[in-house]
């Protein structure tokens, strides 16, 4: 583990959850840029500990260089609870929507609870680093999470007899062509083909889901 991955595992407020490391510094880190990290436990932090939780990672930012991106406040992304890791698997931060642009520019909109369970459910299906804490509750926490990205994908692409990779294009860009940040901040790649088998699993295995694993092709149940 790198000095600044074990610098930012060292701030994990415990006694539960875990810690992860995720973003440009998981995957392809620049040296300026931010550091994205994910602290979970089982109660919501009091205010006065995720203020110091949040002096901590700024400060960490301060002493390596980096820059601190806050387009999303620290006290919306930094820490999330047990529950709020459930509600984003179960896909509650897509609640009602059929556009799934990212609200970029919309302060109010990307620090929304709503907006909230989306990073998490992002955090925990592109490639991150496990930084500190409770490896079981982390392994199911990803589970789920996996589970969940692959009934946005079909939530997107709508059930049919379509394959894998169109399940990867439904997550990658919307009709309009956006990608990336703007829409759901997924990135083509091994990763992302990854998870989104693994999820299918995990529907096929609750019979949510029919597939037919010499095509790679589904069907809703």
């Amino acid at each position: 583990m790198s000095a600044l991955f074990a610098a930012a595992a060292a701030l994990h407020p415990g006694p539960d959850g875990y810690a992860l490391a995720y973003g440009s510094h998981a995957t392809r880190p620049r040296p300026e840029s931010d550091l994205d990290l994910l602290y979970t436990g089982s109660r919501p932090l009091p205010h006065s500990a995720l203020m110091g939780l949040i002096h901590d990672v700024k400060r960490l930012h301060a002493e390596h260089g980096l820059t601190v991106d806050e387009e999303v406040g620290f006290a919306s992304k930094l820490y999330a609870t047990s529950a709020e890791i459930d509600a984003a698997a179960r896909l509650d931060g897509f609640a009602g929507l059929t556009d799934f642009a990212a609200p970029l520019g919309d302060a109010q909109a990307l620090n929304s609870p709503s907006f909230k369970l989306r990073l998490l459910l992002n955090a925990l299906t592109t490639p991150h680093v496990f930084l500190a804490g409770d490896v079981r509750r982390y392994r199911r926490d990803i589970a789920r999470a996996e589970r969940g990205c692959a009934l946005l994908a079909l939530r997107i692409a709508g059930a049919g007899e379509d394959g894998l990779a169109h399940a990867v294009r439904a997550l990658l860009s919307s009709p309009e062509g956006r990608t990336g940040k703007s829409f759901l901040g997924y990135r083509p790649g091994p990763h992302l083909h990854g998870v989104l088998r693994r999820g299918l699993a995990h529907l096929e295995q609750e019979r949510v889901v029919d597939i037919d694993h010499d095509s790679i092709i589904w069907r809703a149940m």
